[in-house]
Parts: structure tokens; C-alpha cells; sequence
């Protein structure tokens, strides 16, 4: 393979159009060959913007042999067909986040990637902003003592009307969309898997889809995540770890521009009185930083063997505690992880 991915951008999402076309571009190991669209004009005027090629239809894009991987930035519910498709036209993948609706698709979806011999990663770019490796550093130092609780909210003020997020047959709703980094965040922060969750969604009748939940997700050794999200409330994108001796806040964590410069407050108490001290972290391109993994991963991809692997694991880690949470709110009980299988 060259020394450059060739990427084929499977859809016009503001996401790609914010985000994701600028940070291939800058990356120096891959190169945007072309774009396509449901709507071809718009693929064309896409691609004059950028100065991409446009692609008549997604079908002919996965059928460019000048591509080797694909973005795809499509809603949920339509990961699944597109994805088992770029896998059996053998391009690599890098998917938007959720993977998918339901945990039985995420496993169709990784299977058909493993048979294929191609790489697909679930795009969690928050996995990758330096400020969270920041907090990691400080529960490692011992600033916290045990870490106990993580406690994160990510949500916003009621979108418009015509919103896929509020679309039941593109996979939309808070969980598959807000609560997906929650979950992910947690994980990461306790390096470990939950062995049972919580969980309330609150559907909107109308629309058809949750737009507003609350979980409790239980880890190994007595350690919690309390999560919320929403798309009917007063902007929130936070987390807090709370140890033993102090506690870690991270203001701004899931949606974060490049430009911005995360600011960490460490919070300890002496004598019940507050002691904050803030901790800059420098400003990063998260998609940046993705992709060009993705690319190398891609590049490397027979060194890369374990590392894929491993990585596949925790895709199927995550889809399984968003199924167990989809299953504790339907059934109005507590549901062991190792239920979902």
C-alpha cells in the first residue's frame, strides 16, 4: 500500500463537512479521494468546496479502486448495511459512533470486518484528546487516592424538529448518540468493563425515540458511574472522577473544538474547606489525531495485529453495556453485562 491511505467519504454529514474532511487533509497519511452523496449535486458541490472528486452514488464510491478506506458519518441506523458493504468490497472503515443500534449488528458488523481482512474503527475521537490521558496520569500519580465514582452528563436544549437524531428508523435517540460517550468515557477512565447496569430511558411518545435517560453502571471492586444525558435540557458536557482524597473535573470533555484549551480542575478539602487547583492542558485536534492512528493502523496493519484485536474487543464492550442498558430500561430492572451475548 502507498504510503497514504486513500479515503472515499461516504456521505455529505455536517460532521464531515465541520470536522472530518479538513482533518484528512491535514494529516500526512491519508488523502480525501473522492465524496459521494444521496444527492449527487450536492456530492459535486461538496467536492468543488474541498477540491475532493464527487462520486455518483455511495455504490460507486465503495466501487473506486483508487480507495482504500471509507468514512462513514451516517446516521445509526444505517451504519449496518454500509458498513457490511465496504467490508465485502474490501475498504477499510471508520465509523461514526454508535456503531450501530443493537449489539447483535455490532458483532455482524466486527465478524464481517475480521472475514474480510479489513480494519473498522468505531470513531470515539474523545479516546484521544490529550486531556483525558491527563486525567488518567493523575489517578496513576495517586492525586485521588482510589478512584470511586465517575460521573459524567453530556446533553443539550431540544433540537429542530427534523433532526435524525429524533428519526427512529435512522437509530436516533440520546442513547446510541449522547450517552455512547458517557459509557465510553467511564470505561476508560476505570480501565475496566461494568458488570451491571441501571437504567431509566425516557421516550417522547411521539417521536418514537428516548430523548432523555439517567444510568448507574457497576464496575469491579465497588466502583460506580452515575451518567445522564438528554436532548431536552440545559447544556451539559462534563465528567468528574471522585476519589478517596480528591476529585478531578473535566469541564468540557465529549465536544470539543480544536482551538479550545481544556482547562482540569483537581479539588481536594482540608478542614471541609475547598482547595482547587487547575491544571491546563493544551489545545488538540481530536479528529486529527484518530484518523492518523486509523491511517498508520491501516499502514501497519500486520504489526498492528494485536492492537486490532484488542481494539475489536472493546467496540464489542461497548455495544454490549449499551444493550444491557436498552434491556434494563425495557424490563424496569438491574441487568448483569455477561446477560448480553
Amino acid at each position: 500500500m502507498n504510503k497514504k491511505v486513500k479515503i472515499g467519504i461516504l456521505g455529505c454529514a455536517d460532521i464531515a463537512s465541520k470536522y472530518a474532511i479538513k482533518a484528512f487533509q491535514a494529516i500526512d497519511n491519508a488523502e480525501i479521494i473522492s465524496i459521494a452523496s444521496r444527492d449527487p449535486d450536492k456530492a459535486q458541490e461538496w467536492a468543488g468546496r474541498f477540491g475532493i472528486q464527487a462520486e455518483a452514488s455511495y455504490d460507486s464510491l465503495l466501487e473506486n479502486k483508487n480507495i482504500d478506506a471509507v468514512y462513514i458519518p451516517l446516521p445509526v441506523g444505517l451504519h449496518k448495511g454500509w458498513v457490511l458493504k465496504a467490508a465485502a468490497a474490501g475498504k477499510h472503515i471508520i465509523c461514526e459512533k454508535s456503531l450501530a443500534g443493537d449489539f447483535e449488528s455490532v458483532k455482524k458488523m466486527i465478524e464481517a470486518c475480521r472475514l474480510a481482512g479489513v480494519v473498522i474503527y468505531e470513531n470515539f475521537v474523545t479516546d484521544f484528546h490529550p486531556q483525558h490521558q491527563e486525567v488518567l496520569s493523575l489517578m496513576e500519580n495517586g492525586y485521588i487516592g482510589d478512584p470511586l465514582v465517575f460521573r459524567g452528563f453530556f446533553g443539550f436544549p431540544p433540537l429542530k424538529k427534523d433532526n435524525i437524531r429524533y428519526d427512529r428508523e435512522l437509530g436516533g435517540g440520546c442513547l446510541n448518540d449522547v450517552a455512547a460517550h458517557i459509557v465510553f468515557m467511564a470505561r476508560k477512565i476505570f480501565k475496566k468493563e461494568p458488570v451491571s447496569v441501571a437504567c431509566n430511558l425516557i421516550n417522547n411518545e411521539k417521536l418514537g425515540v428516548d430523548v432523555q435517560g439517567t444510568a448507574i453502571l457497576e464496575f469491579p471492586g465497588g466502583q460506580q458511574a452515575l451518567v445522564g444525558f438528554s436532548f431536552c435540557s440545559a447544556y451539559q458536557n462534563n465528567y468528574s472522577v471522585w476519589g478517596s482524597q480528591a476529585v478531578i473535573n473535566v469541564k468540557q470533555a465529549y465536544s470539543i473544538g480544536p482551538e479550545m484549551k481544556p482547562v482540569l480542575e483537581l479539588v481536594r478539602t482540608e478542614n471541609y474547606r475547598e482547595i482547587s487547583k487547575q491544571i491546563d492542558v493544551a489545545p488538540a485536534n481530536q479528529f486529527e489525531i484518530i484518523f492518523h492512528d486509523f491511517c498508520d493502523t491501516i499502514l501497519h496493519q500486520k504489526s498492528h495485529a494485536s492492537k486490532i484485536n484488542k481494539m475489536y474487543s472493546r467496540i464489542l464492550a461497548q455495544g454490549r453495556v449499551l444493550e444491557a442498558m436498552r434491556l434494563s430500561s425495557h424490563e424496569n430492572r438491574v441487568v448483569k453485562i455477561g446477560e448480553v451475548v
